[in-house]
């Protein structure tokens, strides 16, 4: 009896040391196991063979880590999609401590103030040597509440609108630099516009309701009245004049303003322009000089190509009291140079990039004299844009201007 039972406890001994191996192997094995998962690695899978507790254990292990690989994955992927969005947003981020600190900022924002100045590390302070702009920053936040200032830069020229978000929960600022430099120029371009368009209006309306007043009293000889009646058609038609160079040019400032575009003879529409005017330029005693040269069809608009010349040549006739306004036309390496040159009053040089604005003339006085709305030069610049081309001008003070405009032989291409 004692040597059975001696028997039976080694065996019971052997047994549980075996089971205690075993128990000791996958418990050692779970602990690495969960160590790869402490440190990120949620690609390895437990595939032991177990029964019973140990089995269960392993498979809601196994579980577990494939459901925190696809959170990874799920998590990287919208990391990945943040980190895109920062990058190609327009507007310029900065994402600092609520020190000021900066910790991270994208790629438009250091085409704002340059790479060395938008660096992790560094104080947003240092961005701006602007007293707004510090005392912006060093504004106490509010959480949820955006702040908005609008700052310009004179060494650049640039407009600002910087917005900043507190984030409490992170103890972060979110920085937002829009570039609203254009927008202020458009709304600057607007403002001009429209008082420019008022006084030009008020001069012509002014002259037509004095006068209308004048012979509606009556008391005026035949003579007076063919007079004043005469300065009325000329206001008048001024006023036609402003209205239907406004319509054109508002026409071709439109972005979506496609081209007619169809191919013609640019000799037969200069000399339909030429035919216009010669009765103007004779009775100036100026000559019009225009000869047809031999050049390939154009493919273009039309009526815009018409309307280009008529505002060349009717500003060189206008501008020129002796002497010529000659048209020349030339085909040379696969472009069309149209050319109106006078020899008139000319241009100062420092006037010369400010004529293609609306309403610009350089003699005002002689401009409204003769009819000038000064809208002309400023639709010529439009519609040679529109045909993809460009416009030079030479010009010298009591000599005369020349202006070359320059169109690309687009045949074989679509506007």
């Amino acid at each position: 009896m004692i040597y059975i039972v001696l028997t039976v406890l080694v065996l019971i001994v052997i047994f549980l040391l075996l089971h205690l191996a075993i128990i000791h192997r996958n418990l050692k094995e779970i602990i690495l196991y969960v160590k790869s998962l402490l440190n990120e690695n949620y690609s390895s899978r437990i595939i032991r063979k177990a029964k019973g507790n140990f089995a269960e254990l392993i498979r809601i292990l196994n579980e577990l880590t494939e459901k925190m690989e696809k959170q990874k994955v799920n998590s990287g992927e919208k990391g990945d999609v943040l980190a895109i969005l920062f990058e190609v947003m327009k507007e310029g981020v900065i994402l600092t401590k609520k020190s000021g600190e900066i910790i991270q900022a994208n790629k438009s924002i250091k085409e704002i103030f340059g790479e060395n100045i938008v660096k992790a590390g560094k104080m947003i302070q240092e961005l701006m040597v602007n007293k707004d702009f510090i005392d912006f920053v060093n504004k106490n936040p509010e959480e949820g509440k955006i702040d908005v200032i609008e700052l310009h830069q004179p060494e650049t020229g640039k407009y600002l609108l910087i917005s900043r978000l507190f984030l409490e929960q992170y103890q972060l600022f979110i920085y937002l630099f829009s570039d609203i430099t254009d927008t202020k120029n458009l709304a600057r371009v607007k403002s001009e516009f429209i008082t420019n368009l008022s006084h030009e209006l008020r001069t012509p309306l002014t002259a037509i309701k004095g006068y209308l007043e004048v012979l509606d009293e009556g008391g005026l000889d035949g003579k007076d009245k063919k007079k004043f009646i005469k300065i009325l058609r000329g206001n008048i038609e001024r006023l036609v004049n402003i209205v239907s160079d406004l319509l054109i040019l508002s026409d071709v400032e439109r972005t979506e303003r496609k081209l007619d575009v169809e191919k013609f003879d640019l000799n037969g529409v200069v000399d339909e322009i030429v035919m216009l005017f010669r009765k103007s330029a004779e009775e100036k005693g100026l000559q019009l000089v225009y000869t047809p040269a031999k050049i390939p069809l154009y493919s273009g608009d039309r009526f815009l190509i018409q309307q280009l010349l008529v505002n060349l040549v009717s500003n060189g006739i206008r501008f020129t009291e002796k002497g010529k306004v000659e048209i020349e036309i030339k085909y040379e390496g696969k472009k069309f140079l149209i050319t109106v040159s006078d020899t008139g009053i000319g241009i100062p040089a420092e006037e010369i990039p400010k004529i293609f604005e609306r309403f610009y003339t350089v003699d005002k006085a002689r401009s409204r004299a003769q009819g000038g709305t000064g809208l002309g030069l400023s639709i010529v610049k439009h519609i040679v844009q529109l045909h993809q081309g460009e416009i030079k001008v030479e010009s010298r003070l009591r000599e005369g201007s020349r202006f070359t405009v320059i169109l690309p032989d687009m045949s074989a291409s679509s506007f």
